[in-house]
């Protein structure tokens, strides 16, 4: 409402109309303000009483498999990260321990393959994967005394040092091949067997959902080239949708859909600046993805399993985005 400045005003009467103007204006934006807290209120009440997926509530989680969506959309597995050139490494800091066992033996490591197209084809193959035992140590000295052999998390409890294939106990003919009634049947590769794949380096970024990038060198065997030496069985007349690696403790594990894995720069990492992977990084295997944030790089693998279910991984299930595309 405009104020009129007829000189037949006195200055109280301005100073009145002014005051009855700001009296009006000041009651609206009250009533609007108090409307909006209402409403925020009453949305923020709603999101926290909904039901949780995993220790996310529900909308939230729905926003987080939208934004997945768009990401495959417009940008595509066929996008490549920025790779950079020597002089641009920076080296990793030691983030993160989740899985790791400091006193692990190398040489009783095993990467465990499950699910694989006809595993007895091949040398590694084993009836009961769950019975490859990780042994460690009581020390971290150069040359360790063996502790007592730590069985694999998922182990029957047989030993099997002492069970011979031939002498397991349930035995079934099933698909061709021996196997123990209610094993795991599958193969378990070495180093070695991992080293003797194509060898392929890449210098990419590592980015930690905390907010700091490193720039690292990473050798190792695409994950690709893996997949065609072992391949999986089918499911249902196609290719398994998900992959699950978790580390020789059982404790820790993430899933992928299979598309990002196939991804070109996708990579069983064993090296790191040249140099054999370290135990605080991961060694003796771990995964590099310079499409994801580092919390989905799972270290210290022991063992990958192919499926048409998707496995909520560690992080997920604290709340984290099982996506995790940068």
């Amino acid at each position: 409402m405009p104020i009129e400045t007829s000189t037949a005003r006195t200055p109280e009467q301005l100073d009145a109309e002014v005051r009855k103007l700001l009296a009006g204006r000041t009651r609206r934006s009250f009533l609007i303000g108090g409307t909006a807290a209402l409403l925020g209120a009453g949305a923020y009440q709603w999101l926290y009483k909904a039901n949780q997926i995993n220790q996310l509530q529900h909308p939230l989680r729905t926003t987080e498999e939208f934004n997945r969506a768009l990401n495959d959309g417009l940008f595509q597995q066929a996008s490549l990260a920025p790779t950079y050139p020597s002089s641009a490494i920076t080296g990793l800091r030691i983030n993160g321990d989740y899985g790791i066992d400091p006193h692990l033996i190398q040489t009783s490591w095993g990467l465990q393959l499950i699910g694989l197209d006809r595993p007895q084809q091949y040398r590694q193959y084993m009836p009961d994967v769950d019975l490859w035992e990780y042994k460690t140590s009581d020390n971290t000295g150069a040359d360790p005394t063996p502790a007592p052999t730590q069985p694999n998390p998922k182990s029957k409890g047989l030993n099997l040092s002492a069970a011979a294939p031939a002498t397991l106990p349930h035995m079934e003919e099933t698909t061709g091949a021996t196997t123990a009634a209610g094993a795991t049947p599958g193969v378990v590769l070495s180093l070695a067997d991992l080293k003797k794949m194509p060898y392929t380096e890449q210098i990419t970024q590592f980015k930690c959902i905390e907010g700091w990038s490193q720039i690292l060198r990473w050798g190792g065997v695409k994950f690709s080239d893996v997949l065609k030496a072992y391949p999986p069985a089918n499911i249902g007349g196609a290719a398994p949708k998900y992959v699950t690696m978790e580390t020789s403790d059982g404790q820790y594990n993430a899933s992928f859909d299979m598309q990002s894995l196939l991804h070109p720069q996708t990579l069983l990492c064993y090296s790191m600046g040249g140099q054999p992977l370290e135990s605080a990084h991961g060694a003796p295997l771990r995964l590099v993805m310079p499409l994801k944030y580092g919390y989905k790089q799972i270290k210290a693998i022991a063992s990958i399993t192919y499926s048409n279910t998707r496995t909520p991984d560690y992080w997920e299930k604290l709340g984290y985005d099982w996506y995790a595309g940068l």
